[in-house]
């Protein structure tokens, strides 16, 4: 009976190495793919494309170790809780990214040290007391240190999507708001690696592999033409000076006057400075009458503009033009944006429209 055991737990492990050894090699091989074309065959890239980058890099390693418990002998408990000590680290990673997208440029090497203070006690309190208290503390800690993350983020998140709102027309590439699904499925990640790291099956690795690639995807494909924005003080000018001091209040009328007459709303890249500038006042005046006198926030109002002027008349005249082609006429710089500011403001999609103007036979 003895020996019959031994053998079935010598096959179970085998399967379990092999699985293992496919999961990690599939993974390394995906981060590395993308880490390579970041970093060295995207010939234009900025700041945060680098980050993200090293990151895919940095990953690829960390995933690569994890072969080490594939090798006889290797999967024990000593090994395994090395290996969640070191793959704790990986939190910096998520942290370096979300405060990359939220507030580019905050993250430095003395900012990156003294948050990676807290691993660095830790790892040295393993290597002095290899005790199992230590493994759960740090454990705890990880799972504070994430939600401390994600709570910043997403507070940082709502603040900058409000900003970039009150100052562009055109978002596609500064709109940071599919950081919500990456921070649930981030979390949904984060506690599948901390169950696997501390109940080690083959279940719990397929499940936190499958979900790491997931959510590396999600980032890769929402960032990979992501451009982030600073937010700047309201009020201030680029010479950090109170800019309400060199104009006076907009009369009514004068904004819609302005922007109708010029046909602003036909400038796919408008921002809320090139229309304070076109109105001879400062876009703090702007935002305060678009936010006071109109309860919009110049997005809204100038895509408003853009479907009332140009995107219904042409859907009445022409419903044979492509509704790309009316998109780009109306300004607009994504059909995806088209569809999502017509169906806000109107309460059906382009296509509804349509049908709902033409008269029938």
């Amino acid at each position: 009976m003895e020996i019959f055991v031994k053998i079935l737990y010598l096959c179970i492990m085998e399967h379990y190495m092999n699985v293992s050894a496919f999961l990690i090699g599939v993974s390394t091989a995906f981060f590395a793919i993308f880490a390579i074309h970041i970093l060295f065959f995207r010939k234009k890239r900025t700041r945060f494309q680098t980050v993200l980058g090293w990151i895919m890099a940095i990953w690829a390693v960390w995933n690569l170790k994890d072969i080490i418990i594939t090798f006889p002998g290797m999967y024990r408990d000593e090994v395994l809780d090395w290996i969640m000590m070191i793959d704790g680290w990986s939190a910096l990673t998520y942290t370096v990214f979300v405060f990359e997208v939220v507030m580019p440029g905050w993250v430095t090497l003395r900012k990156l040290f003294y948050l990676s203070l807290p691993f660095v006690i830790f790892t040295l309190l393993y290597i002095i007391e290899p005790a199992q208290w230590v493994i759960y503390a740090y454990a705890v800690f990880l799972w504070c240190f994430a939600w401390a993350i994600v709570g910043i983020g997403y507070v940082k998140m709502k603040h900058q999507l409000s900003y970039v709102r009150k100052n562009y027309s055109n978002i596609d590439d500064i709109d940071v708001s599919w950081l919500k699904p990456v921070f649930f499925f981030a979390i949904a990640s984060q506690l599948s690696w901390l169950f696997a790291s501390l109940y080690a099956t083959v279940t719990t690795d397929i499940i936190y592999y499958v979900l790491t690639i997931l959510l590396w995807l999600m980032v890769l494909r929402y960032s990979w033409n992501f451009c982030p924005v600073a937010v700047e003080i309201e009020g201030k000018g680029n010479n950090g000076h109170d800019a309400t001091s060199a104009a006076l209040p907009i009369p009514d009328g004068m904004l819609e006057q302005v922007v109708e007459e010029k046909r602003l709303y036909l400038e796919k890249t408008l921002t809320l400075t090139d229309l304070a500038a076109a109105m001879g006042t400062n876009r703090t005046y702007v935002s305060n009458y678009l936010s006071q006198v109109r309860r919009q926030t110049f997005y809204d109002y100038i895509n408003q503009m853009r479907i009332e002027k140009v995107s219904v008349p042409l859907l009445k005249e022409h419903p044979e033009y492509t509704l790309e082609y009316i998109a780009n006429e109306s300004g607009f710089a994504s059909i995806s944006t088209f569809r999502r500011a017509f169906q806000k403001l109107l309460g059906k999609t382009p296509r509804q429209f349509i049908t709902d103007s033409t008269p029938e036979p």
